[in-house]
């Protein structure tokens, strides 16, 4: 990645990034995640078209089929995304 790396202080807060490191820090962020072939509960709400609560709801219950959950969040595989979208892996039934 092309981002300037943070500059080093000796204050005890830390340096503050220009608006222009700022947006950079911002674009590789978003890059990274968009090359990302895992995904997030957000995006999964966005692409099957249903609300964050439902979609937090169904992989408690364990609808979404190789979803992961790490501590606290929940990774979904790019790959059942597109299977859910295809018809080739039906949400289960509650």
């Amino acid at each position: 990645m092309d981002t300037p790396k943070r500059k080093r202080c000796n204050k005890r807060k830390g340096c503050k990034l220009s608006e222009q490191e700022k947006a950079a820090r911002r674009a590789a962020r978003e890059a990274k995640l968009k090359g990302a072939k895992m995904r997030t509960p957000e995006e999964l709400s966005q692409a099957l078209g249903i609300g964050l609560n439902q979609a937090y709801a169904a992989l408690a219950q364990g609808e979404i089929r190789g979803a992961v959950r790490l501590n606290q969040r929940w990774l979904i595989p790019d790959r059942v995304i597109e299977r859910i979208l295809n018809g080739e892996q039906p949400l289960s039934a509650a």
